[in-house]
């Protein structure tokens, strides 16, 4: 069945042209830096793979040059700061994903505040470009926790990209709507959700980690066409979505899930090549540069 979903994606490539349409679309290209192993108890009992990752990560961009945004977990950069300074090196930008990787639920307003000024000093230590940029843990930003865009613009946060505008088995804004907006006039905060596929297939993250590799590549370009063109594609990958050698182990907040642990292992040697695909077609945008031409064209920015 895989080898068949496989084939199939093979065959779409070589025979589909490109239009102008796909070629323009904006796609903001996001990396969750996260080392999983400091989520799972005793988790650094298994070997370090997330440094290769990474250099693959860096190598397969290069090779297609894009430049992306990389959501860095505060406790990560302390760890491999020089793995930092090479991917800020490289022209990509460097934003925050929490200190501990903590999900927005399970801190109040003073904690969070603490985490975030936490995670902003170990970055600024690993590169010297202020970090603008944010993405909750687990995509933890709901209408319960919209409190944070005060905290983000206290630290001088002028985006965020960590809404899912659905209902999910985790976190969910269901009614935030596809389009990046500013939820808190007061903070000024510019929210910009996760893309979902177009109806009526269901309403998950169109270019996401485990959703990228478990649809077939096929739906995903399908539900890329039907997008505005002006309306950006927002992605996310972690390291650990193009290893297939990792060990298996139960992966944090799926609730002891198996069903859900079983699809964090499927397709991993697809990620990077559906990745791909989809940069093809559009036009490739660190998430700092595309906010920055929001602001400019938008008169009530």
């Amino acid at each position: 069945m895989i080898e068949g979903i496989k084939t199939s994606e093979r065959r779409l490539i070589q025979h589909k042209p490109m239009s102008s349409v796909e070629a323009r679309q904006p796609l903001l290209l996001g990396i969750d830096l996260e080392d999983v192993r400091d989520q799972i108890p005793n988790g650094h009992q298994y070997p370090h793979r997330l440094e290769g990752n990474v250099l693959r990560l860096l190598k397969s961009l290069k090779e297609s040059q894009a430049k992306g945004t990389f959501f860095t977990v505060g406790t990560l950069a302390r760890r491999h700061p020089e793995l930092i300074r090479k991917i800020a090196s490289q022209g990509h930008e460097i934003a925050a994903h929490g200190n501990t990787h903590t999900q927005l639920t399970k801190m109040t307003r003073a904690e969070f505040s603490e985490d975030l000024a936490d995670n902003l000093s170990a970055l600024g230590q690993t590169q010297s470009h202020n970090v603008v940029g944010f993405r909750a843990p687990t995509f933890s930003l709901t209408p319960k926790t919209q409190w944070a865009y005060e905290v983000l613009a206290e630290h001088g946060v002028k985006y965020s990209s960590s809404v899912l505008p659905a209902r999910n088995p985790l976190f969910g804004w269901p009614d935030f709507g596809s389009l990046p907006r500013i939820v808190s006039p007061e903070s000024g905060v510019l929210e910009i959700p996760m893309s979902l596929h177009a109806k009526p297939l269901p309403q998950v993250p169109l270019a996401g980690g485990v959703y990228l590799r478990v649809l077939p590549l096929g739906l995903s370009l399908w539900s890329l066409k039907r997008k505005d063109v002006d309306e950006p594609i927002t992605t996310y990958i972690h390291p650990y979505d193009i290893d297939t050698d990792q060990e298996r182990f139960m992966h944090p907040d799926l609730n002891d899930s198996k069903a859900m642990n079983w699809l964090m292992y499927i397709n991993r040697d697809q990620a990077l090549h559906r990745l791909t695909e989809l940069m093809r077609r559009c036009s490739v945008w660190r998430y700092c540069d595309w906010v920055e031409k929001w602001r400019a064209s938008e008169p009530s920015a």
